[in-house]
């Protein structure tokens, strides 16, 4: 054999050994090797893989380690791509990894997919530095409406950059694009800046002048004081508001501000519509601002909450021990991956138990893990390498655009024989960010409940007759698993805390709905624990 054809059937020879017994499970795992070109040899030709989970897989990998030179081979694979999710997985990489010019890309080659393809390509470009400038170029002339996850994940970091993006949708009179960036400086608990929040108040759109109202109620009743005194300024001055809603906004921040609450038929017209609802949503906060009329035709339209009420048969006498909050993490990891890759990790890794454990991580501003370190606390050597690469291979998302890049405290909750629940929904399924219960949303209600075991060693410190509570926040899948578990409120004893996790990571659930169709949605659950 010359040496000119040996040259010539290398390449060759090397592909083939790379993607000879290679599967979703080994290609998933090179997210832990630490020789990114070696990596890169093995991904490029997973990527054209017959089975599709591989070829998802290796477009995860490609993402998050970085992997800008196999881009050809990502969109190569994407243009004849026939599965939804291996096609997600192939439109995050070239979108996060490539140049503006590779969004119209992934566009173009996604035609043939469900609608939703399009939403995955925007919450990619959510993850890019110049996000902002290719929603104005591109993403707002294609449809797409933003909401507040869009800009907290555009913004993560920066929140100055706040001021500058809201110039801007004023200035295009981007109505919907001001109201999600609004709503995300305010479950960051962040001001828009005056001035620019004043011009707001004056623009001839009434959606533009009425999220700022109602943005700032709910932003600066907690503390009226705090309003700019600009604002105040445009507020008192006479306007003629185009709509009920905006006017009883403008009531509110007036009474706020030391007002007299007067009765006016509009207003108790008004707050007995479902237009209200949204706008007054459930901040208790507001209510003191109301008149006695108000407060009873509100609380009349109402009617009975959308949460249970459960009472005891008895009141207890047990002696109450205190439970102490705990702080959010700036994000949750491991996060939801393409369908079938988790349960191939954890097969892999011969992770055949349940896991608890602590962990700290860092991203970047893509949402990209850059360093992970677990503390086990009841977790086998097997559990450590499966959990590891899956939060390796997670994409971060902040849960407020103000966070660090950095998270501690992170819990890792895993039952005994459950699914890894952290499979991402099919792309024509309901997607988007998991709901809050209530309203349209209805509650998970539980199939299967492992209750937790009482630690003897908190027993026997709980002296007499004493109750003490751990409140858990959790995910419930559409699939009607648990992911995400968190303590909200902990008790003093360390062993109680993780037997009330792994009690709820063993639960399963008819999911939640929206409209009957089943949703992931957020779920707050109080486990108590009583001596006699």
């Amino acid at each position: 054999m010359t040496k000119t054809l040996l040259a010539l059937l290398l390449p060759i020879l090397v592909a083939v050994t790379a993607t000879a017994g290679e599967t979703a499970a080994s290609v998933a795992l090179l997210v832990n090797e630490k020789d990114a070109a070696a990596v890169a040899v093995r991904v490029a030709p997973a990527l054209a893989a017959t089975d599709a989970v591989t070829r998802a897989a290796a477009s995860r990998v490609a993402l998050v380690r970085g992997l800008t030179g196999v881009l050809p081979q990502i969109h190569d694979a994407l243009m004849v791509e026939s599965d939804s999710s291996a096609a997600r997985e192939e439109v995050r990489a070239l979108v996060i990894l490539g140049d503006p010019a590779d969004v119209d890309r992934a566009r173009a080659a996604t035609r043939k997919f469900a609608p939703g393809i399009d939403d995955v390509i925007a919450r990619a470009v959510a993850r890019r530095t110049d996000a902002f400038d290719i929603y104005v170029s591109l993403l707002r002339a294609g449809g797409f409406i933003p909401d507040a996850s869009f800009f907290t994940q555009a913004l993560w970091h920066r929140p100055s950059a706040a001021i500058a993006a809201g110039s801007r949708l004023l200035g295009m009179r981007d109505a919907a694009g001001w109201r999600a960036l609004l709503a995300a400086l305010k479950d960051a608990h962040l001001a828009m800046q005056a001035d620019v929040l004043a011009a707001s108040l004056n623009m001839p759109s009434e959606e533009i002048r009425t999220a700022s109202v109602w943005y700032l109620v709910h932003a600066y009743v907690p503390d009226p004081a705090m309003i700019a005194p600009r604002v105040r300024t445009i507020l008192s001055t006479p306007t003629e508001e185009a709509s009920t809603r905006e006017a009883f906004g403008r009531e509110l921040l007036r009474r706020m501000l030391g007002g007299e609450k007067k009765d006016d038929p509009r207003w108790l017209e008004w707050l007995q519509t479902n237009e209200a609802d949204p706008l007054l949503a459930t901040d208790e906060a507001l209510f003191q601002h109301f008149t006695e009329k108000e407060f009873l035709v509100r609380k009349n339209h109402c009617g009975v909450t959308s949460y249970d009420c459960r009472m005891p048969e008895r009141r207890s006498a047990a002696r109450v021990i205190p439970s102490t909050d705990v702080a959010e993490p700036a994000f949750f990891l491991p996060d939801l991956l393409p369908p079938g890759v988790a349960s191939a990790v954890v097969a892999e890794t011969h992770c055949n138990g349940s896991w608890l454990g602590l962990a700290g991580a860092t991203a970047d501003s893509a949402g990209r893990v850059q360093a992970v370190t677990v503390k086990r606390i009841d977790m086998d050597t097997a559990c450590d390498k499966a959990v590891t690469t899956l939060m390796r291979l997670s994409l971060v998302t902040p849960t407020s655009l103000d966070v660090p890049m950095e998270a501690s405290s992170i819990l890792l909750v895993h039952g005994f024989k459950q699914p890894p629940c952290l499979d991402e929904a099919p792309l024509d399924a309901s997607n988007g960010a998991p709901r809050d219960v209530g309203g349209e949303i209805t509650a998970p209600i539980v199939k299967r409940r492992k209750e937790p075991e009482f630690p003897q060693s908190a027993r026997h410190r709980m002296v007499g007759s004493a109750m003490v509570s751990v409140v858990l926040r959790c995910i419930i899948s559409r699939d009607g698993c648990v992911r995400a578990v968190q303590l909200v409120r902990q008790s003093p004893y360390p062993e109680m805390n993780g037997a009330a996790l792994m009690a709820i990571s063993q639960w399963t659930f008819e999911p939640g709905r929206l409209r009957g169709v089943p949703v992931d949605v957020v779920f707050l659950l109080t486990v108590n624990f009583r001596t006699n």
